[in-house]
């Protein structure tokens, strides 16, 4: 398991890694294998009456990591999801990056040299941007400004318990690339992440870097099966790392020995999980 680092302290001028989106054709799916079965908590989601582009929802994980779940629904606003989803089936779709100033966040980026495409100010509580997969390392990365606001969205009376007491902790997010320099540039650059370790292993070369919670591990694979699951893209998320209670009693679950477990992508609408027992807890956490 990768060693549990202390969080750096976000800077509240700088962007800062807010969640992780998966798109699927049918979110619920999502929702109860992170919520029910995992133990993710339901953060919220708009009502479907209020939507005329996508559905999404989101999952809280203990420590305050979020994946939101995306679903295509039948509307021009939808297309991108659907083209995503034709193209590649399900999986991870974009990590979104809050940032308190848009206009600056969005020149930092382009004087580091990159492309922005999709900027909407259109609306006045909502702001964003986007980085093209093949220039941010194989994901698509939003840049959001969200004004403050009060509103809450509404409970889902009928949304299943989770099975589990305690909350999953996202122990990392393993992502291969291509070019391991050019990732941590990126991602400790405009997009302000802590790098906190380099290394390599026999799977390849490793560099931590950090968000709040978010613990992103970037990998330029050196193994032969990694590398095949990179092939020739610029970069492709590997696979989730969570730490749960009784990780061997998850539906689909299979061992990998030494107490580990995986979740393939072709059970889990195309993100592979890999599962632990959750970290012990330090004293000054309890």
């Amino acid at each position: 398991m990768a060693d549990q680092f202390p969080p750096p302290t976000p800077s509240p001028d700088q962007p800062r890694m807010d969640h992780l989106a998966l798109a699927s054709r049918h979110a619920w799916d999502q929702l109860v294998r992170y919520g029910y079965q995992l133990g993710g908590r339901w953060r919220g989601g708009p009502p479907m009456a209020e939507l005329d582009g996508f559905y999404f929802c989101q999952v809280e994980l203990e420590g305050g990591t979020k994946l939101e779940l995306l679903e295509p629904l039948d509307s021009p606003g939808s297309d991108f999801i659907r083209r995503f989803l034709d193209r590649n089936g399900p999986g991870p779709h974009h990590f979104t990056f809050k940032v308190p100033d848009f206009d600056r966040a969005l020149e930092a980026v382009r004087e580091a040299g990159y492309d922005l495409i999709g900027v909407n100010r259109s609306d006045p509580d909502w702001h964003e941007a986007f980085l093209h997969p093949k220039q941010s390392h194989g994901i698509v990365i939003q840049l959001a400004f969200e004004a403050e606001s009060d509103h809450q969205w509404p409970a889902i009376a009928d949304l299943p318990p989770s099975r589990r007491s305690s909350m999953p902790v996202l122990v990392a997010v393993r992502h291969l690339v291509a070019d391991l320099d050019a990732a941590v540039e990126l991602f400790s650059g405009p997009l302000a992440m802590s790098e906190h370790t380099r290394g390599s292993n026999a799977n390849g070369e490793l560099a931590v870097v950090q968000s709040g919670p978010w613990n992103l591990e970037l990998i330029q694979p050196r193994s032969p099966e990694w590398r095949h699951w990179l092939g020739s893209r610029p970069g492709r998320l590997l696979h989730l790392e969570l730490g749960v209670d009784e990780p061997g009693a998850v539906p689909d679950a299979v061992p990998l020995g030494e107490g580990c477990y995986e979740i393939p992508p072709e059970h889990n609408l195309g993100t592979r999980l890999v599962l632990r027992s959750r970290p012990a807890r330090s004293s000054e956490s309890r």
